[in-house]
Order: structure tokens, then sequence, then C-alpha cells
């Protein structure tokens, strides 16, 4: 037997909070800014995804303060700078999550708070967070406007101007054909309520993907249907 849950019948919390139990695991984008009188921001955001290749897009969700119904202050920072940068959220920062989701005053440094270390980028003027074993430096390629009265956000999508790969996470150093060691990234994902998901060895497993190709004789099994696609 299923249960049927009719979102128009329900509220918007609780609408995003089945939708944050069931579109997992979620990559968290730890985004660090900084405001026009210098003081550092880093927040995650799990509302998070890759668009596309060319150009490099990926696009962020942002909503609004819980305490105030105001506007987020990474948004406000990347809207003002016109970039941001993407850590990507490693086992570096899982106990610090939900701490840095806090709504800190404005003049409050999260990255300083938590111990972490906010250096200049290479191509945008937001900085990058030194500890983290790599980056996505984007710029505002253009945002959306979503949702409803009763829950406003802006998706923002960033073009991607290039990745800082620490070289403890590459599997090769050639950056022409590179490849992530996953075990060595160490992501952590997001799922619902205050549940993390860390991408442990026994977690991860490979999956060749064989072109489909019909039988050679009569009555052979196709044998890439096990295959899935991801």
């Amino acid at each position: 037997m299923k249960q049927v849950y009719e979102f128009a019948s329900h509220s918007a919390g609780t609408n995003q909070g089945l939708l944050s139990q069931l579109v997992v695991p979620r990559p968290v984008a730890m985004v660090s800014t900084r405001d026009a009188t210098g003081v550092g921001n880093l927040a995650p955001f799990s509302y998070y995804l890759p668009i596309t290749g060319d150009p490099p897009l990926v696009g962020i969700c942002f909503g609004l303060r819980e305490s105030d119904r105001g506007t987020k202050g990474s948004y406000d920072n990347l809207m003002a700078a016109g970039d941001f940068v993407i850590n990507v959220c490693s086992e570096i920062f899982a106990a610090h999550i939900e701490d840095l989701a806090k709504e800190y005053p404005a003049d409050i440094d999260e990255a300083s708070l938590h111990g972490f270390t906010l250096v200049d980028s290479h191509r945008v003027s937001s900085p990058s967070v030194a500890e983290a074993p790599a980056q996505l430096e984007c710029i505002v390629h253009k945002t959306l406007s979503l949702g409803t009265a009763r829950a406003p956000v802006v998706f923002v999508v960033g073009e991607v101007l290039c990745a800082v790969i620490d070289d403890s996470v590459l599997e090769s150093p050639d950056l022409d054909h590179p490849l992530i060691d996953l075990h060595a990234l160490a992501p952590i994902g997001r799922s619902g309520a205050r549940s993390f998901i860390r991408a442990i060895p026994d977690a991860i497993y490979h999956q060749e993907r064989i072109p489909y190709g019909p039988p050679s004789f009569k009555g052979q099994p196709f044998a890439t249907e096990s295959h899935v696609a991801v």
C-alpha cells in the first residue's frame, strides 16, 4: 500500500521538508563571499546542482532568513560582488555544517569563527576556504525569482571560471583529463531533516556504462540491461 501526499494541502515548510527527505543525497555548496567592508561569509546550501558543461553552469537556491524574512548574507554579497566561490563540502566541514547554517549577524565572519581561513581566489573577488580540497570560482550568470509570496526563493546560476583542486584529491596530475579520487575528496551530502551522508569507501561503487547493442543472435539476452544509466 502507498500513501498519496498532496503538496497543495500542506504548508510550504512541510512540503520542502518532504522534498528534502526524498531528493537525496544532495551535494552541499559551501559558499564563501565577502561584504563591502571586508567581512567574510561562509554558509552551506544543499539545494544545489550542476546545470551544463558549456558554458559550465551551476545553480543554487537562496531562500529568505527565517528570523526576519530578510535576504541571506551570502546572497547579498554575491549579488553586490557579482561572484562567489563554492568550496566542496568535504570531511573538514562535517562537524560545522549546521553551525555555519546559523543566521549570524552581518559583522560576524563565520569562517574565522569556526577555524577556517579565507584566502584570495584566482579569478574572482570572493574569497576561498584555504582548507577545502577543491573550489569552484563562479561569476553570477543569471538569477531567476521562483517560489511564492509565502516561500520566495531566488535561483542563482553561476558560471564557473575555474576549479582549484588540491593535488591530494587528484588521481592524476593530468588536468587535460582530470579524475577526482572520491575517497580522498571525502564529500559530505545532505539528506532530510538534520541528517548527512558521508562518502565512505564501502558506500562507493563503480559501474561501467556500456552502449546499447542488439543481440548478435536470436535468443541471446541483452547483456547491457543490468547497467543503470546515471
